[in-house]
């Protein structure tokens, strides 16, 4: 194992994180990933599911004497975005013979390869996934606001090489995270996120992902159009879809899965459907594994 993937989870998304890792390794079937487990009722489901080349690790694995003063004092999006830096950093760091380590969040869905990510840019220590904002119905100077507010990246996919711009990079997000993680937009500073806009300027090597299909969603779909090619999924360039994000899913039932962000809209693209026709089978899969489990938000979780 030269490279693994990580993923911070806790009860809320984990049916999303089924479908998550059933996509991963039906376009890669050797990927491993090293899963944060935020609270015990997700540990004891995936370990129950016993799920090849995914590795649990529980939260109290992981917290040490300023890690828990500071989960007194952060909701529980922040705390696992604090973490998210602190976990990168201990994989690498008990596992000295990975070269890369690679964010993932947990509503990611894979549909090609990912591999051709890293192969295209074999150089690039730190690679960052665009945030950039395309939605038809917004002004002009609603997105500029929206886009300082966020960042110009999204943190749902990024890769340290585990050389010293990589690593010096992940140490230095890493302190960010534990000053500050707010679970509000702000300039610069929107949980982990806004961090990732200064990596550039402050250690080599950092990179923009040039493969195209990666890391699309609601903020940015528009710019794209999708087809099945070959019996693939396609951007309008010919170019497989390689992973969709699929922010904002809340659900509430098997019957009731909710997309937040886009509820007024009309123009989703297919791929939702599809997800969304994946998730009542994980739903029964889990169920059948531990029928008392119960991942569903509450009707009024927007957030």
């Amino acid at each position: 194992m030269t490279s693994a993937y990580c993923t911070v989870l806790s009860k809320g998304r984990l049916y999303q994180v089924i479908a998550l890792f059933g996509s991963l390794k039906e376009v890669q079937a050797d990927a491993s990933v090293f899963t944060l487990c935020m609270d015990d009722d997700t540990y004891q489901v995936l370990k129950a599911m016993q799920l090849e080349n995914v590795t649990l690790v529980p939260i109290a694995a992981l917290e040490n004497e300023e890690l828990l003063e500071l989960k007194k004092t952060r909701d529980q999006s922040e705390y696992c975005w604090t973490v998210k830096p602190v976990f990168l950093e201990a994989v690498l760091d008990r596992h000295p013979g990975l070269e890369r380590v690679t964010y993932i969040d947990a509503d990611l869905f894979f549909f090609a390869d990912p591999r051709p990510i890293f192969e295209n840019q074999p150089d690039c220590s730190v690679l960052l996934s665009r945030g950039d904002i395309v939605i038809p119905s917004f002004e002009k100077q609603e997105i500029d606001m929206l886009q300082r507010l966020l960042g110009r990246y999204n943190s749902g996919f990024l890769s340290f090489k585990t050389d010293q711009a990589g690593t010096d990079c992940l140490k230095w997000w890493k302190q960010r995270c534990l000053e500050e993680c707010k679970n509000a937009p702000g300039e610069g500073k929107f949980g982990d996120q806004g961090y990732l806009d200064y990596m550039s300027d402050l250690f080599p090597n950092v990179c923009d992902i040039t493969t195209p299909g990666v890391n699309i969603g609601h903020w940015n779909y528009g710019k794209h159009t999708f087809s099945w090619k070959d019996g693939r999924l396609v951007l309008e360039d010919g170019h497989p879809l390689i992973f969709y994000h699929f922010s904002g899913y809340r659900i509430v039932s098997t019957d009731d899965i909710r997309l937040i962000h886009e509820s007024t809209r009309t123009d989703l693209p297919f791929v939702h459907q599809l997800y969304q026709d994946i998730l009542p089978h994980v739903i029964e899969t889990v169920s059948a594994v531990r029928p008392d489990f119960n991942g569903f938000a509450s009707e009024d979780d927007n957030k």
